[in-house]
């Protein structure tokens, strides 16, 4: 029987795969080297050829194409100038708030100046009258210094003080025991001495009209004098009760 003969030895048998391996494995010819160089020069052309096209992309470009992105660049101009408005609006309307909200504030912080000094818990500064009532036979009245504060009050004055007491809207003025002037519980010694701040071209004149204050205390067998100050100050403060019933909603 004819056939392929079998290696016996070991060694027979790695010599015919080694033999067999090196038919199998591809060779390189020289014209499949000059295919692969053609290959990439080829491809190194087609990519300058790429870049050169995007290069030229607006020289080769149509005159509708060009309008085309003509247009579309002035639409994105538009577009950001819109924006660049509306940001600068936006701005103002921030700027704006900031200024409102600071004439808020001032306007706050004069209005609570005005409440503390008509409540009498800061001290006050202006023009205003000095006005003194000497009462050596202790026949000026209670009802007689009440007639000249409400006088004071009704000719403008917006700070009161009698004695070293400060006049606030809940003052009271009553007689002592001995026929003295009590203001708020604290004896006042004559003569009485009356502060007030306010316009003293009318306060003046109202206490000196004919049977106003000035007369009442002349009637009463006192002197009344009164003098007017480009600035007086009044130091005498008051300190606000706590209330009993009441509580600050937040």
């Amino acid at each position: 029987m004819t056939g392929t003969r079998i290696p016996e030895s070991h060694g027979q048998q790695r010599r015919a795969w080694r033999n067999l391996r090196g038919t199998l494995a591809p060779r390189p010819t020289l014209s499949q080297l000059i295919v692969g160089l053609l290959c990439f020069l080829l491809g190194l052309s087609i990519a300058a050829q790429v870049g050169q096209r995007e290069e030229d992309s607006l020289q080769g470009a149509s005159q509708q194409e060009l309008l085309r992105l003509l247009d579309e660049s002035g639409r994105h101009v538009d577009s950001l100038e819109d924006e660049n408005a509306e940001l600068d609006r936006t701005l103002a309307s921030l700027e704006a708030g900031q200024e409102d909200d600071a004439a808020a504030q001032s306007a706050a912080a004069e209005r609570l100046e005005d409440l503390e000094i008509l409540a009498g818990t800061v001290p006050a500064e202006g023009r205003g009258v000095h006005v003194t009532i000497s009462d050596p036979t202790g026949s000026v009245s209670t009802g007689i210094v009440l007639g000249v504060v409400q006088e004071l009050r009704n000719a403008g004055a917006e700070v009161l003080q009698i004695g070293p007491v400060r006049v606030i809207a809940s003052t009271s003025i009553t007689a002592g025991a001995d026929g003295s002037i009590v203001v708020d519980g604290t004896e006042i010694p004559s003569p009485y001495v009356i502060r007030a701040i306010g316009d003293p071209t009318v306060m003046e004149p109202a206490l000196k009209i004919p049977g106003g204050a000035a007369d009442s205390v002349s009637s009463a067998g006192g002197t009344f004098t009164v003098r007017t100050e480009d600035k007086l100050r009044i130091d005498a403060v008051r300190e606000l009760a706590e209330p009993t019933h009441s509580q600050v909603v937040k």
